[in-house]
């Protein structure tokens, strides 16, 4: 197997579409939302954006705004204590730079409070991406539908088998359908099944991972899981 399934996922047409959409929007100085439910790939898809010429900043969506503003600027080298007193001249420090771009994941977690201060991030022209469950589509055309209008909306849905099947050539095509109907399109899962399987077989010296060693790391899961 590809030692390197960890950079290149599985590059279905959706997904590569995507990809350059965001990376179009991005040297533009706009942001996108990418939308998903859980184990669809979310988090996998934002470690394929690597733009060239543009730093990445991470942020943690549990922070609250206070720190997520001092994180930004600390990020990007430059001093600065997460204080509700300096929210104001932080916000400030960030709408000045450019050369960098904000990723956030599990945007569903985000405290209330902070979107007004992204939406002045977004103005200034430097792009946001956004990950997380639809719930956070439906709370922005509730309470924020102008920060709503400012993202592109990119939904993630579960790979087709046929891509998995063509991805994994060391299996064979009915263990890919098993392990993919088992674990009902949850890419985390999946992923991590097939792993097993690959270390297994390696184990076993098997050429291939056939269906039934699929099955025996099936057999645990739990019902319509």
């Amino acid at each position: 197997m590809d030692n390197n399934r960890k950079e290149t996922f599985i590059n279905d047409k959706r997904r590569i579409s995507y990809l350059r959409s965001v990376y179009t929007r991005m040297y533009r100085g706009q942001s996108v939302l990418i939308e998903g439910a859980y184990g669809v790939g979310k988090t996998r898809f934002l470690e394929l954006i690597k733009p060239k010429k543009l730093t990445t900043v991470w942020l943690e969506s549990l922070d609250n705004k206070h720190e997520i503003l001092a994180s930004i600027l600390q990020e990007l080298n430059y001093e600065a204590v997460a204080s509700h007193f300096r929210t104001s001249t932080h916000l400030k420090k960030i709408c000045s730079l450019s050369g960098f771009f904000i990723v956030i994941d599990e945007t569903n977690d985000l405290d209330r409070r902070v979107w007004p201060y992204f939406k002045r991030i977004i103005d200034a022209g430097i792009p946001m991406v956004f990950a997380g469950l639809p719930s956070v589509r439906t709370y922005l055309t509730s309470e924020h539908p102008d920060i709503l209008s400012r993202l592109k909306v990119l939904p993630l849905y579960p790979i087709v088998v046929e891509d998995f099947i063509q991805k994994y050539k060391d299996f064979v095509p009915e263990a890919i359908e098993q392990i993919y109907a088992a674990t009902n399109g949850d890419m985390r899962k999946f992923e991590e099944i097939c792993s097993d399987c690959i270390d297994k077989a390696k184990e076993l010296k098997y050429s291939l991972v056939d269906i039934n060693l699929a099955l025996t790391f099936l057999t645990d899961l739990p019902p319509n899981h």
